[in-house]
């Protein structure tokens, strides 16, 4: 094994174990994977991703930038001196890349680990961009049978309570994001992983994934649970994310069969089906209703007006209901007017 100290990036849909895998790896002693910082794709000045390495704003405004950061990470990573890292990130030349860099080098330093990791699922759609900051980065993309990845993601308030939307989440992050990331990072510098073989056999696994990160296998990183509170949001352990603070268990891996309706199953399994055949997911497609048809064609029509109008980002997906912002928006100037009559 060598004594490597790249990057490590853990991307792919969300609700697919991200969280479980950041733990695992966070639990090896040379590796830290804090709590998602979901950078990259969260603009905060007006310049584009590509122009990362020389931004073009004035000193003061990347300093509010670098100031606004620090603010949004303190709560989830206490651990660390927003005032010195700060002043490291100043002390050079302005790009998108220092911020980032400098917290997540702190926070390995900070638990004397020689790696840093980083898990934004999202990241997968900035691939390119983050293989050109770190060159020698290594990217774990993780996947999940389509149906359980829906099912949960029906479980959370941030994902809409649809499972045709949700099904195109999903389908994006294959047909879009996949791709970014084959196109842009060497085959050596990548590896899949399926959640389901992560969990059923965890062990063979994790040691398949140390040996491409080129680092020796640990017992205790099957054993991470022992202290996951410990590096996880508080609000995410007790909600959202509380099953990853468990033992790993292949128990819940088919609960979809009984939380989906066949429709929602017969829905995922015809809009996700590249996706399901490329990783070796068995399809029973059923028959849609035709009503569901309609729905599903209007739907769609309606996804893609809005990743039109929202071309400018590439991880934009449809997070609210259909014409919800419009009902919404009605229903704030009817409520108005009443008021004032």
């Amino acid at each position: 094994m060598s004594s490597s100290n790249r990057p490590i990036f853990i991307v792919g849909a969300n609700r697919s174990g991200t969280t479980l895998l950041r733990l695992v790896l966070n639990a090896h002693s040379r590796i830290a994977v804090p709590d998602e910082l979901d950078y990259i794709r969260a603009y905060v000045i007006n310049t584009p991703i590509a122009d990362w390495q020389a931004p073009a704003v004035s000193d003061a405004v990347y300093a509010q930038y670098v100031d606004h950061w620090l603010s949004r990470w303190t709560s989830f990573l206490p651990e660390l001196d927003p005032d010195r890292l700060r002043a490291d990130i100043l002390r050079h030349p302005p790009t998108i890349r220092a911020p980032y860099a400098t917290v997540l080098q702190a926070w390995a330093d900070h638990y004397g680990k020689a790696r840093w990791g980083e898990k934004t699922p999202g990241n997968l759609f900035y691939a390119d961009i983050l293989v050109e900051m770190f060159p020698d980065a290594q990217f774990i993309y993780l996947v999940r049978d389509p149906r359980a990845g829906v099912a949960s993601m029906q479980r959370v308030d941030f994902f809409p309570d649809d499972p045709i939307f949700n099904a195109m989440i999903r389908r994006k992050s294959f047909q879009v994001g996949r791709r970014i990331l084959h196109d842009s990072v060497p085959p050596d510098q990548r590896t899949t992983l399926r959640y389901e073989d992560l969990v059923s056999a965890p062990e063979a696994t994790v040691r398949t994934l140390c040996s491409f990160l080129q680092e020796p296998f640990e017992e205790g990183m099957l054993a991470f649970h022992r202290q996951a509170d410990q590096y996880m949001r508080s609000d995410a352990a007790a909600s959202f994310n509380h099953k990853a603070t468990r033992p790993i268990s292949a128990d819940r891996t088919d609960s979809w069969r009984s939380e989906l309706s066949s429709t929602a199953v017969a829905l995922i399994e015809r809009i996700c089906a590249d996706e399901m055949d490329a990783f070796g997911y068995d399809r029973s497609p059923a028959p849609i209703p035709v009503q569901t048809r309609i729905e599903w064609m209007l739907k769609r029509g309606y996804w893609a007006w809005q990743t039109w109008r929202h071309r400018d980002q590439r991880h934009y997906v449809v997070r609210y209901p259909m014409f919800g912002h419009t009902r919404n928006g009605l229903k704030q100037t009817v409520g108005q007017l009443l008021s004032l009559s």
